[in-house]
C-alpha cells in the first residue's frame, strides 16, 4: 500500500475499505516462509511484516526451521527489533499526513542456531544455511530427534514459543541425577508445582520398579504430601502409591496409610550435627569438635548434665562455653519431639531409597533451624552408608534442598552440604537444590550441577552467576528467561544436545494422566471382556 494510498483510505467514511485491505493482507502473510538475509555460523537474521495477525506473531524462544540443501537447521529466536529500508530519523518526522510506506517496514529477527538434522541425525552446526533460504515455523515432525535423547523422567512438554508440543515430552535423565539437579525461579513462578510433578515422575517408575535413584523430599511448609485446598499432593497418586514412603512430625497424618512417625535417635545425632544451628564462636566450635574424643557415648545426654560440663572444663573448656552449649542442646531437644532416647527411622529411610522409592519427610511448621538440623544429619546418614556400601550395587540418591542458599551458599558453615556437592557423586549421592537466589550460591558448588531447570529470574545477577556456571551456553538466552511466564522453563541437562524450552506438567493435571493410565484394559478385564494372554 503506497503513501496516496494510506492518505486517502485514513478518510472516515472509508475506514471500513481500509480494515478490509489490512485484513487480507493479514491472510496474505499467514503462511508465508521468510528468508534467511544475515549472518553468521552463530546467529541468523531474517525478516518477518511488521503487522500480522496474532496467531502469526513471532516469540522470544520460538524455534524455527531452515531447508537447505538436504540439511534442516534448527533456529530458536533470540530477540525481535524494528527495522526498515530507510536511513535516519523518518519515524519520528510527520510530513503531512505521509508516514510511511507499509512496503519498507518490517521486524527483524534474531535467532540462535540449535543444531541441524540430517538423515534424521541431529548434530552441531559447523556450517551456515545458504543466504535467502526459506525460513517457517517448525513442525512437530522435526523435533522427533528429541524423542531419542530425551530421559526417563517426565516433567512436561517442549514448548515453542508459548506453545506446547505435547507429541514431544521432556524428561530428564535418571543418569544425570547424582550430577546435582538446580531448580532456580522467583516466587510464584512454579518451584512447587514442578518438584510435585518431578516426585511423581519418579513415583511412577519407582512403582514399576523401573527406578534407579531413591528420591529424599524434605518439606517444611506440609504441602507435598496432601497438598492444601484445591492444590493436591503426592498422596493423591493413588495408582502409583507404591513408590512413595511417608514420614511425619504432625501427629494427625500418622493414622494416614503410608505415613509413619518420624523419629531419630539420641545416639546417631553427632556434635557436627548442630554446626548448623547457630553462628558459633571459634571457642564453642572447637569445643563441639571435641565432644567426640572426650565422650565415647551418650554425649548428647552427658553434656547437659553438670558432671559433662566439669569433665570438659578438666579438658581446658571454659565453664561459659561449656554452659552455653549445654543450654542450646536442651532449647533444642525440647523443641524437636522427633528425637527419641531409642527408636529410629533412619534406617528405614535409607532402605526405601535404596529401593529407589520417593521418601517425602514432612515436616510442617518446623523452624528453619530445627529444619537444617534435620537436613545436616539425613544428608550425613546418608552420605556415611552410601560411602560405607559403595563397592554394592545399589540404586543412587537425591537430596532436596529448599531455599539451598542457606546451606550452599559462599561463607557458609554447612560444609557437609558442600562435601556431597563435590564428592557426593562418586558415591551415588546428588543434591537437588532449589533456590530463587542462585547468585548467593557459591560460584565452584554451582559449577558442579550439572542439570538446570530455570523458571524464571527477574535479578539480571541471578541470571549472570547461572550463565557462567551451566553446561549449556544460556547466555544468549537472557531475553527468554525474563519473559518465561509461570511454568514455562528452559531446561539444561545432560543427554540432551541444547537446553530446552519446556512447558512444565500442571501437576493436578498430570496426576490426572497418570491415574487414568491402563484404565480401558483394567475395565475389560473386571467386566469379563477381555482376558490377559498370560495368567
Amino acid at each position: 500500500m503506497t503513501l496516496k494510498d494510506s492518505s486517502l483510505i485514513e478518510k472516515k467514511e472509508n475506514q471500513k475499505g481500509l480494515d478490509g485491505l489490512l485484513q487480507t493482507k493479514i491472510i496474505e502473510t499467514k503462511d508465508t516462509t521468510y528468508r534467511i538475509i544475515a549472518k553468521n555460523v552463530s546467529e541468523y537474521h531474517f525478516t518477518v511484516p511488521f503487522e500480522v495477525h496474532d496467531s502469526e506473531r513471532v516469540e522470544v524462544g520460538q524455534i524455527f526451521s531452515i531447508k537447505d540443501k538436504g540439511l534442516t537447521f534448527l533456529a530458536r529466536v533470540i530477540d525481535i527489533r524494528h527495522d526498515s529500508n530507510y536511513d535516519g530519523n523518518w519515524d519520528t518526522t510527520f510530513t503531512g499526513t505521509q508516514f510511511f510506506d507499509q512496503s519498507q517496514i518490517f521486524n527483524r529477527v534474531i535467532a540462535e542456531p540449535l543444531g541441524c538434522i540430517l538423515e534424521g541425525k541431529f548434530k552441531k552446526c559447523k556450517t551456515l544455511p545458504t543466504k535467502f533460504s526459506l525460513v517457517k515455523r517448525a513442525e512437530e515432525y522435526e523435533f522427533s530427534f528429541l524423542q531419542e535423547v530425551m530421559g526417563d523422567i517426565e516433567i512436561g512438554y517442549l514448548r515453542n514459543g508459548s506453545m506446547a508440543v505435547e507429541q514431544i515430552p521432556v524428561s530428564i535423565h535418571s543418569t544425570a541425577i547424582d550430577h546435582h539437579i538446580g531448580i532456580f525461579a522467583t516466587t510464584g513462578m512454579g518451584k512447587s508445582n514442578f518438584m510435585k510433578v518431578f516426585a511423581a515422575s519418579c513415583m511412577q517408575l519407582a512403582a514399576r520398579n523401573e527406578s534407579k535413584f531413591g528420591l529424599l523430599i524434605v518439606d517444611p511448609h506440609g504441602e507435598y504430601l496432601k497438598g492444601k485446598g484445591p492444590v493436591k499432593g503426592l498422596m493423591h497418586l493413588k495408582r502409583y502409591s507404591e513408590g512413595l514412603v511417608c514420614y511425619s512430625i504432625d501427629r494427625k497424618n500418622f493414622s494416614d496409610p503410608g505415613v509413619a512417625e518420624l523419629s531419630i535417635s539420641i545416639s546417631e545425632i553427632e556434635a557436627g550435627d548442630l554446626s548448623v544451628l547457630y553462628d558459633w564462636s571459634a571457642a564453642q566450635r572447637d569445643a563441639l569438635e571435641a565432644i567426640a574424643r572426650v565422650f565415647e557415648s551418650c554425649w548428647l545426654e552427658r553434656i547437659q548434665k553438670p558432671d559433662g560440663i566439669n569433665k570438659m572444663v578438666s579438658e581446658g573448656f571454659n565453664a561459659t562455653t561449656m554452659g552455653v552449649i549445654s543450654r542450646r542442646i536442651k532449647n533444642l531437644l525440647e523443641k524437636n519431639r522427633y528425637i527419641d532416647p531409642v527408636r529410629s527411622s533412619l534406617p528405614g529411610i535409607i532402605s526405601n531409597l535404596q529401593d529407589g522409592r520417593v521418601v517425602l519427610i514432612d515436616i510442617p511448621r518446623m523452624s528453619e533451624q530445627s529444619e537444617l538440623f534435620l537436613l545436616s544429619i539425613l544428608s550425613r546418614y546418608i552420605l556415611e552408608k552410601y560411602k560405607e556400601e559403595s563397592s554394592v550395587e545399589q540404586k543412587n540418591c537425591l537430596i532436596t534442598i529448599e531455599e539451598a542458599q542457606r546451606v550452599l551458599g559462599t561463607g557458609s558453615n554447612t560444609y557437609r552440604f558442600e562435601t556431597i556437592a563435590r564428592e557426593g557423586r562418586k558415591f551415588g549421592v546428588g543434591l537437588c537444590a532449589i533456590t530463587q537466589q542462585p547468585k548467593l550460591i557459591d560460584k565452584q558448588l554451582l559449577s558442579q550441577i550439572n542439570t538446570f531447570v530455570v523458571m524464571g529470574l527477574a535479578d539480571r545477577n541471578d541470571r549472570v552467576h547461572l550463565e557462567e556456571s551451566a553446561r549449556h551456553d544460556l547466555s544468549s538466552l537472557d531475553i527468554e528467561i525474563q519473559t518465561l511466564e509461570k511454568g514455562e522453563a528452559i531446561v539444561s541437562t545432560l543427554g540432551i544436545p541444547f537446553p530446552v524450552p519446556a512447558k512444565i506438567h500442571s501437576y493436578e493435571v498430570y496426576l490426572k494422566k497418570l491415574e487414568k493410565e491402563g484404565r480401558t484394559d483394567e475395565r475389560l478385564v473386571s467386566g469379563g471382556r477381555f482376558k490377559p494372554i498370560f495368567d
